[in-house]
């Protein structure tokens, strides 16, 4: 079968002259015979622009739609949808898996003050009186004061008797208040960070929707790697809690971490958890309190949770680092 052509539709297929790659250019740009520029005509240019305006516009309108629904449906959720199940903690074909329960979704924990810089975990001060000077006091202060707001809002909607109640929570009763005062001299200005340079950092427990701790208490047989002297504090505590050490990453800075106290305990209450997302919801915090660091030197910190079902020794821990520099220091690093 032959297929016949206008004269027209072989003019068009006749090669253009060559005029020398400047002139092919500018005749590319604007094409004076077919009125075209960048080598497509009026009506062509109008063809393109259309099938992208109709293409983007059904593009645009699938997100749109696809976007109005997931907010619909996710506003109207008060956990998230995705959340690992767990699984049980009583005997499957005869076999205990209570260790390995819900370790894919443990908890983990944040440090204060951490919102100096983004991009470092350090946080260093200097004993300088020079308000200008970078490393001052006044940035952790402003930072910690800033933290705690929050504890220090409205309390008309917190249960206030819950730490004297058992560790199972009825999920339809208010949130447990969280009294910063507890933390004793770390729950106000300076925070330490000024004259003695005795810095706290508040460490505070993240939410992790439904996640109920199988605590070690009193007549718990504790993990051998747990730290005697957070051994001495389980087996002295008459209330449960899930327990928290922290010392210092390597031999080295052990030995310049100095002591630690922990304010109130080394514990976060049972009392605060599981987490379902109740309104105003206040996480708990344990404040750590360096005595006395060695100046001048950059001490890496590792922080642990102790529970049954919490991974140890492994990614749900805590790491920052901490210096003090001090100008009447002898110390020379």
């Amino acid at each position: 079968m032959v297929i016949l052509h206008d004269e027209e539709y072989y003019r068009s297929r006749i090669p253009r002259p060559d005029l020398g790659p400047l002139r092919n250019f500018l005749r590319f740009v604007w094409d004076h015979d077919r009125k075209a520029f960048l080598d497509r005509t009026v009506k062509e240019w109008g063809q393109l622009g259309m099938f992208y305006l109709c293409f983007f516009f059904i593009l645009g309108s699938i997100f749109a739609i696809q976007m109005k629904i997931s907010i619909d449906y996710v506003s109207k959720l008060d956990r998230p949808y995705f959340q690992h199940p767990g699984l049980s903690s009583n005997s499957f074909f005869g076999v205990r898996i209570r260790h390995y329960r819900s370790t894919f979704g443990s908890p983990g924990i944040v440090f204060k003050p951490n919102s100096v810089s983004a991009t470092s975990p350090i946080i260093s001060v200097n004993n300088s009186t020079n308000t200008n000077n970078n490393n001052g006091p006044e940035r952790y202060i402003r930072a910690l004061s800033d933290f705690l707001q929050e504890y220090r809002n409205n309390t008309s909607s917190y249960d206030f008797n819950c730490l004297n109640q058992p560790s199972n929570i009825d999920h339809n009763k208010k949130p447990c208040f969280f009294d910063i005062t507890s933390l004793g001299k770390c729950s106000k200005p300076p925070y330490g960070y000024a004259e003695l340079l005795q810095p706290c950092v508040l460490i505070k427990f993240n939410k992790r929707f439904d996640w109920v701790p199988e605590y070690y208490n009193r007549s718990s047989n504790l993990p051998d790697d747990m730290p005697s002297e957070l051994k001495r504090a389980v087996q002295k505590s008459p209330k449960p809690h899930i327990w928290l050490s922290c010392d210092g990453a390597n031999n080295v800075d052990k030995e310049h971490i100095g002591k630690i106290e922990y304010i109130p305990l080394p514990g976060f209450p049972v009392q605060y958890f599981p987490f379902t997302g109740q309104p105003g919801y206040l996480s708990p915090i344990v404040a750590l309190k360096f005595k006395n660091l060695t100046p001048n030197r950059l001490v890496t910190v590792e922080c642990y949770l102790w529970a049954y079902n919490v991974e140890q020794r492994s990614r749900y821990s805590l790491d920052f680092q901490i210096m003090i520099e001090s100008q009447n220091s002898s110390y020379n690093y």
